[in-house]
């Protein structure tokens, strides 16, 4: 059989069946997908992690941008790993960071997300820096999201994950760069515990209490929103 009548007829079976899914609180959950027309919703926190500069590499060295693409990678999947949530490559210069609601809240996720900012930017930036410039956006955004299965094999890093949550998230980062390495949305933010909202501060001597957020507004599928952007420094060495 040759290419055309291979892909013509899973075009045609995919575009006949219905798609269906399960919705779960489980990211685990694989026994009803496959790759045919099912997938998997739930409501989750997404972390988006795009490397700005990744182009400019391109254009200069792609040994050095797929060196720095692959450097991220491994930064990023282990704090998955130690946070527990889930890491996904969405593109070839940004991530997903997934954390499904039933376990962990919007101030977790946008805690680890600060965290994130200040590894690269404090932690690792000396030995980043050696090889190429930092420049990165994290948007964060919660809600429901699907994902379909892109293998045949029972690994969540083979899904494709698609919703409004993670394009809302993409636009955000989009808008976060040096000093406000994190985005988050009005709804997020509105979530998050007061004590990652505020931050203790001395000013001119005396101890007060101030906002460590930025509001601005920006344009999301044509509708006027609000996002908060901070440069608040919490670091992985302090749990």
């Amino acid at each position: 059989m040759d290419i055309i009548q291979n892909v013509a007829e899973k075009v045609n079976q995919l575009g006949e069946v219905e798609f269906d899914y399960t919705k779960t609180s489980d990211f685990n959950f694989m026994e009803s997908l496959n790759q045919d027309c099912t997938g998997i919703v739930m409501d989750a926190t997404v972390i988006y992690f795009e490397v700005k500069n990744i182009d400019f590499m391109l254009r200069t060295g792609k040994r050095l941008a797929a060196r720095m693409y692959k450097i991220y990678y491994h930064i990023l999947q282990e704090v998955c790993k130690a946070t527990g949530g889930h890491f996904s490559c969405y593109s070839p210069k940004s991530f997903l960071l997934i954390y499904p609601k039933h376990q962990f809240d919007e101030t977790y996720v946008v805690d680890t997300a600060i965290k994130i900012a200040n590894l690269i930017n404090i932690d690792l930036r000396e030995s980043i820096e050696k090889l190429a410039h930092i420049n990165f956006g994290i948007g964060v955004d919660s809600g429901g999201i699907l994902g379909t299965k892109t293998l045949d094999e029972n690994d969540y890093t083979h899904i494709a994950w698609f919703g409004r949550t993670i394009e809302k998230a993409i636009t955000i980062s989009s808008l976060s760069q040096r000093p406000f390495f994190v985005g988050i949305s009005r709804s997020v933010h509105h979530n998050l515990d007061d004590s990652l909202k505020v931050t203790t501060k001395h000013v001119l001597g005396i101890k007060k209490e101030v906002d460590q957020w930025t509001r601005m507004s920006y344009q999301f599928e044509n509708v006027k929103k609000q996002l908060f952007q901070t440069n608040a420094q919490r670091s992985f060495k302090d749990e």
